[in-house]
């Protein structure tokens, strides 16, 4: 420190006269001189300062289970019982695990069609809150609105399972969702733009794909949407009105009061387990519930399977390679024609793995084991499946079995389940040779040679 000379006053009594600079100088010397003898002053170390801390992140919640999205495509004759199954899976509600919404159409020519989150209610009606109002002129037929809401409800509500229920007219490859006021119609081709334009808003696929829909378990759907979803979920036959029960379906429903022996006890046991909303569900748990749910209302709902469409390659590639062999061996349609007689029917599809065991019976050697390979790729792919006593020959896909529809020079003149023929004939549909199961496999080369 600065050491004063005893006759330098203290700043705090300095007189306004400044001190002589001679004075001030020696003043300066004498300090200096001090300094010199005084020992050098220690400076304590220099301590480091802790890191300011960062505030934390702010903790993020935690995903639910599972996301549901019912697509109700309703303007048409189904309205009301599209309706009737929104306020049964109204009944369930959102949950802790789950997050339940709905897209719907309005009446046939009138209303708009709104967003909705459905909350608990067991009261007649529809009473959840609207979220988005997208107005009377959405067309729910088109794919690039399909894209629209499932990228909406992945973005929205995040989860760590999605699963999309597709619910109006089916029909197979032909396709689904009819909107009656603009006369739209979703071609296979349809439903997997629908599905690819999905995945590239939000980067994930679809744990579960179902349809509450005719015809849609069907071998030409599941290799077409392979790609963009885990699971399928559908009937191989025409639905009745009432379509699946959805305070069944869905987790946190009640039990069915099934009493069928079709499924094995070991299925009965897992799907059973699917229903108990406090456990964690995975997708096979769901897909499998679904198939719990229908073996108890056969009367509207006849078959229903659930599909691994991780598998899905591997039976077109087995019925690729079956058809190979049956045009090989140069069977005549005569020949065949017992065999697409015999076959299990659905409207106008055959049940794929009974066609096949059929004409593998029929004719053996080389066609018989391609066959016991398609029972085998079926085997791994078709997770569970229940079917009524009406359709004893179900293996949980259908296929198209008719030359008029694998011949682009016939017309095929084959309806849509509960749609009138005028409805019909006003919607552009595609040809069976647009599917991509057409085009990658040897199916329909088979069905022109010998049907």
């Amino acid at each position: 420190m600065k050491i004063q000379s005893a006759h330098t006053p203290s700043p705090i009594f300095r007189s306004a006269a400044p001190a002589p600079k001679q004075e001030s100088a020696a003043v300066s010397g004498d300090s200096f001189q001090l300094n010199q003898n005084q020992p050098p002053v220690e400076q304590p170390p220099v301590q480091p300062q802790p890191p300011a801390q960062q505030p934390a992140p702010p903790q993020q919640p935690e995903l639910k289970d599972w996301t549901v999205l019912v697509y109700s495509v309703s303007d048409n004759n189904l309205y009301r019982y599209m309706q009737s199954d929104l306020d049964e899976a109204e009944r369930i509600g959102s949950t802790n695990e789950m997050t339940l919404l709905a897209e719907t159409s309005h009446q046939p020519k009138g209303g708009n069609v709104v967003r909705m989150k459905l909350e608990a209610d067991n009261t007649p009606g529809l009473k959840s809150p609207v979220l988005q109002d997208l107005g009377r002129t959405h067309d729910m037929a088109k794919p690039e609105n399909l894209a629209s809401s499932i990228a909406w409800a992945m973005k929205e509500y995040p989860s760590k399972h999605f699963f999309l229920i597709c619910s109006d007219h089916g029909a197979g490859w032909k396709g689904a969702h009819h909107a009656e006021s603009t006369d739209s119609w979703m071609n296979a081709t349809d439903l997997e733009a629908a599905l690819k334009s999905a995945q590239e808003q939000t980067g994930r696929k679809i744990d579960v794909l179902g349809f509450d829909e005719c015809l849609m378990a069907s071998t030409e759907i599941g290799h077409q949407l392979k790609d963009y979803a885990n699971y399928l979920v559908a009937s191989e036959e025409v639905e009745g009105g009432a379509g699946w029960q959805y305070d069944e379906a869905l987790p946190g429903g009640k039990q069915t009061n099934s009493n069928s022996r079709i499924l094995s006890p070991k299925v009965l046991d897992y799907a059973a387990a699917a229903l108990r909303a406090r456990d964690p569900l995975t997708p096979a748990d769901m897909a499998k519930g679904i198939v719990k749910m229908a073996e108890g209302h056969q009367r509207d709902l006849g078959t229903m399977s659930a599909v691994d469409l991780t598998k899905m390659g591997a039976v077109s590639a087995a019925l690729d390679n079956f058809a190979g062999k049956v045009m090989d061996a140069n069977i005549t349609p005569a020949q065949f024609a017992p065999v697409a007689q015999a076959a299990q029917k659905f409207y106008d599809f055959a049940d794929a793995g009974h066609l096949v065991k059929l004409a593998g019976d029929k004719f053996g050697g080389e066609i018989a084991d391609a066959a016991a390979q398609v029972k085998a790729a079926l085997g791994e792919a078709v997770i569970a499946e229940q079917h009524s006593q009406k359709y004893p020959n179900a293996t949980g896909l259908n296929i198209e079995y008719r030359k008029q529809a694998a011949d682009p020079n016939l017309t095929d003149d084959s309806q849509i389940p509960n749609m009138s023929p005028e409805d019909q004939s006003r919607m552009k549909m595609n040809g069976y040779y647009t599917t991509k199961f057409a085009q990658e496999t040897r199916w329909d080369e088979m069905l022109r040679k010998v049907r």
